[in-house]
């Protein structure tokens, strides 16, 4: 193998998932490139990636050429492509499922420093797009016809725990999710509870993953609770018990209306967790 071809084979990298595509016309390869933390070289890779798709489609249809010694004229021989010879088209998607938001180059432009001259230079750069798919950005999902609609229709919603709650509460297909979906979500969604106790969520119809987000859920308070008595006893011996426990209840008050609960519903915990009169438990919110 001539050296050139070595560096190249060491250079490739492995895809994280590649499909061909038979559409009955003609042959498709999709792929995709997942990311869970922002890539801000991610459209010269994929281009990369493609390019190597490509060379190795071209090495294939030399090597037959080469074989079958068929050309039709002296160019042809050169390169080892005929005329009519093709390739098959390759289309790369990006999907970010991380949490923060994507501020990386979305095409190969975004990268360049065309600089303050002049501006004819950036109209004759040949850009590379990137087809990008952040799934913490809402879209519309209704489009979909497998489980990938459920999972791009949660992801958005992690930072926001009122609103999931309320999908949880309103879309019952979220009961009765196949294995392989379950999983997904509970990777993404980092329900960590559902992937130590799979066996727990499994009913006749699939997982129920509403049961384990609402566990999970329910932790996050507890742990909020925690640390808001964490911080009050903290605080306290800082600067006076009375200030303490004060930001201990602030901070509980704060956790439990990200969660969405109502200020009737914290009156009552203030009431169970601090000993709180109703009168006393208002002046904080």
């Amino acid at each position: 193998m001539p050296p050139d071809r070595r560096r190249q084979k060491k250079r490739q990298g492995i895809r994280d998932i590649k499909k061909r595509l038979d559409s009955g016309v003609c042959l498709k390869i999709l792929a995709v490139e997942a990311q869970n933390d922002v890539n801000y070289i991610m459209p010269w890779r994929i281009m990369e990636y493609d390019c190597m798709e490509y060379g190795k489609q071209i090495h294939r249809i030399q090597n037959a050429n080469k074989e079958a010694g068929e050309y039709a004229d002296a160019g042809e021989r050169l390169c080892g492509f005929r005329r009519e010879d093709r390739l098959v088209p390759v289309y790369t998607l990006c999907l970010y499922h991380g949490a923060e938001r994507w501020d990386g180059p979305r095409c190969l432009k975004d990268m360049a420093d065309f600089g303050a001259g002049d501006p004819g230079w950036e109209q004759c750069f040949s850009d590379y797009p990137m087809r990008l798919i952040c799934a913490n950005e809402p879209m519309d999902c209704t489009a979909f016809r497998t489980s990938l609609g459920v999972l791009f229709e949660l992801l958005p919603l992690r930072g926001d725990k009122a609103r999931l709650k309320k999908l949880m509460d309103e879309n019952p297909i979220y009961q009765k999710l196949d294995e392989d979906t379950a999983e997904t979500v509970g990777i993404l969604m980092g329900v960590n509870i559902f992937m130590k106790q799979k066996k727990k969520y499994k009913n006749e119809e699939g997982y129920n993953m509403c049961q384990a987000i609402r566990e999970m859920m329910e932790d996050s308070r507890t742990e909020g609770w925690e640390a808001g008595e964490k911080v009050g006893r903290e605080t306290g011996e800082k600067i006076g018990e009375k200030n303490g426990l004060e930001a201990g209840i602030r901070i509980f008050i704060q956790s439990n209306r990200d969660d969405g609960l109502e200020d009737d519903a914290i009156v009552n915990k203030l009431g169970k967790y601090f000993g709180l009169a109703q009168k006393e438990a208002l002046k904080f919110l």
